[in-house]
């Protein structure tokens, strides 16, 4: 019995070479490039040329900048002096400050007995 000989290998593709790539890649670059200057030479200026007799043509434009109007307005109060607490807050503080001076009390003198049983 004969053997077949092995099938060639196949052939590269085209896009299996780095170098079609590369050239690939320049030849985009080199068609944006002309077609950048095609595009942005494409807005010529027109200049006309008055002929002789005729007045030369102008043209003028006038803009107005939106102005910023500033308006201050001064307000002056005068203080009156403060008005006397009621009765019922004025006894509210002197009983808190009768009971925080009672609490120092009472603090001073825990401190003083405890230093008392510290001391012997």
């Amino acid at each position: 019995m004969e053997r077949v000989p092995p099938g060639l290998p196949p052939e590269d593709r085209w896009w299996g070479n780095p170098w079609a790539a590369i050239v690939a890649g320049i030849v985009g670059a080199l068609l944006g490039v002309l077609i950048g200057l095609a595009v942005g030479n494409s807005t010529k200026t027109v200049t006309e040329t008055p002929r002789a007799g005729q007045p030369a043509l102008t043209r003028t434009v006038t803009q107005t900048q939106p102005t910023v109007e500033v308006r201050t307005k001064t307000v002056t109060t005068t203080t009156a002096a403060p008005s006397p607490a009621n009765a019922e807050s004025e006894a509210r503080r002197r009983e808190v400050e009768a009971s925080l001076r009672r609490a120092e009390k009472e603090n001073e003198e825990l401190k003083r007995q405890l230093e008392g049983r510290a001391a012997p």
